[in-house]
């Protein structure tokens, strides 16, 4: 048995770990130790090339609030020491392509609010009353999260304090929606991002829409290089501390001395050797997600109180399908200029999230369209991404095959939902399959082989009301010296995310934690 020691150990190598680890290298001085299940670091921010030229980004088709000056921007600058530089996307940077309507989205507030009254005039006072209500819960929502980073002493004086948009926390987006609006298409367009955050209006927390909706009210940003050049910047900043990234190493629960985290136990993967490895450190920061961390790495004892809504909120996880598409020729030539589209069958969200095992019989319930070499000016080739959503039931009788190894009638389902996925483009289209030179499919299987994630869930916790009801969900956890980072420590996506890394970066460091990482923030950008 090995036995090597750190300052903090981080189980994971996605947006959120990498964002605490270089925070706390930079800001606490910090010898970091990064562990990653997966043979390539950075998570959902990690891409993957195919014949040589053909690269795609797994987890980042576009990210928002990324304007000069903005915190988020500060804070991307900061953790990866200004390195990473980002593209804007083209105006209009998003379309809503419904069977009889189609509606451009630009990354202007405004623009966004004064399209919409010019279709559906009659909604005026509810379309300003819902911009103004988005602003006001996407305020709440961050600040939601901060105080549940803060020192406990001033998160639990919160709890007393009454806030704008507290009767809006509980409610879903359908709920809303159908309070202040009659036109159908209306509330159907309004929604039409809703697989930023993976459940549909009947399902979803109006706090988490508003949170999406007005981190693009803006436009979006991608990252010029490819998201993989996120990890290649902080890399170099986690080992000048004398840290490391490690490969292949798959933790296996945590070390734990009289209620404390104290260390980490790991298999480490060795061609078709396993290693076990044991790595102590003062404080452990887990980024692979509550449902594993509470019942895979910790005993059940300290999720007892939680364990139904933990369950709950898991269970309704997204699981995503990816078509990740090469082309023989510039997608310009079709007209695309590297905005995103979002291509729905019918303006009943809910009835086509139900019907999403339809999926097998030609009819995905939506497609998500991105085109990354149009974002990226370094891409070495055409690329294209086409998304959509099924439910894990349709892959669990291959869940126990090894990747890639799975049977001909795996591949077999995957080429029919390859060809339907193609063929609804195709339709919107026309001579979309005449360009796509090669194509290959990714399934809920694959993320839950490398992530870890519970039915290969993308986001990890349901963004649903109960989300916001649970006191336990956060960067602390019922163990001391253990923290959560990521998704699930905070809000869904890359951003949110990374919001997690600065919340359990600053616990980590102490009591005035949260001070020096704004300073740290706020003196890189000037």
């Amino acid at each position: 048995m090995i036995r090597e020691d750190y300052d903090v150990i981080l189980i994971g190598s996605g947006i959120g770990s990498l964002a605490a680890g270089s925070l706390l290298a930079q800001v606490g001085n910090k010898k970091i130790l990064i562990l990653e299940r997966h043979f390539k670091i950075g998570g959902f921010t990690h891409t993957f090339r195919r014949k040589g030229s053909f690269e795609w980004d797994v987890g980042v088709h576009y990210i928002g609030g990324l304007g000069e000056g903005s915190i988020l921007r500060q804070l991307f600058d900061t953790i990866t020491d200004s390195k990473v530089k980002w593209q804007k996307m083209p105006e209009p940077f998003e379309k809503f392509h419904y069977p009889d309507l189609q509606f451009s989205v630009y990354g202007d507030k405004l623009r966004y609010l004064n399209d919409l009254i010019e279709l559906f005039p009659e909604e005026r006072k509810s379309l300003e009353k819902y911009f103004e209500d988005v602003q006001i819960m996407n305020q709440w929502i961050s600040r939601h999260f901060t105080l549940k980073a803060m020192p406990s002493v001033f998160s639990k004086a919160a709890h007393l304090l009454k806030f704008k948009g507290d009767g809006y926390a509980e409610i879903t987006t359908k709920e809303y929606l159908d309070r202040n609006f009659s036109n159908y298409k209306l509330k159907a367009l309004l929604c039409s991002q809703w697989g930023d955050y993976g459940l549909p209006p009947s399902q979803s927390a109006f706090a988490i829409h508003c949170l999406i909706v007005a981190h693009y009210f803006e436009g979006g940003y991608f990252p010029i290089g490819s998201s993989g050049k996120i990890a290649e910047a902080i890399e170099p900043i986690i080992e000048s501390k004398g840290g490391k990234i490690e490969i292949n190493h798959e933790v296996t629960g945590i070390i734990l001395e009289n209620d404390k985290a104290i260390g980490v136990r790991v298999a480490f993967k060795k061609g078709k050797e396993i290693e076990n490895k044991e790595f102590y450190a003062s404080q452990i920061i887990s980024d692979a997600g509550s449902h594993t961390t509470y019942t895979k790495l910790l005993p059940p004892k300290y999720s007892e109180p939680f364990r139904k809504p933990l369950e709950e909120l898991s269970h309704q996880g997204t699981t995503s399908i990816t078509l990740y598409i090469g082309f023989s020729k510039d997608p310009r030539e079709l007209g695309f200029k590297g905005e995103n589209y979002w291509i729905y069958p019918d303006y009943d969200h809910d009835a086509l999230f139900e019907k999403r095992n339809e999926l097998i019989q030609g009819k995905p319930p939506m497609i998500y369209l991105s085109f990354p070499s149009l974002k990226n000016p370094d891409a070495l080739a055409y690329t294209g991404e086409a998304i959509t959503f099924a439910d894990y039931s349709l892959f669990a009788a291959w869940k126990d095959k090894p990747w890639k190894k799975r049977g001909q009638d795996y591949e077999d389902l995957k080429n029919k939902i390859a060809e339907s996925m193609l063929d609804v483009i195709e339709d919107s289209f026309p001579g979309f399959r005449d360009i796509v030179e090669f194509a290959e499919l990714s399934t809920p299987l694959t993320n839950e082989h490398f992530t870890g994630h519970k039915e290969g869930s993308i986001y990890g916790l349901s963004c649903t009301p109960l989300r916001f009801q649970q006191e336990w969900i956060g960067n602390r956890t019922p163990v001391e010296n253990l923290f959560l980072t990521g998704a699930d420590s905070c809000s869904p996506g890359i951003g949110g995310a990374l919001m997690g890394g600065v919340g359990a970066a600053s616990l980590v460091l102490g009591f005035t934690g949260a001070l020096r990482l704004i300073r740290e923030a706020f003196s890189k950008s000037s």
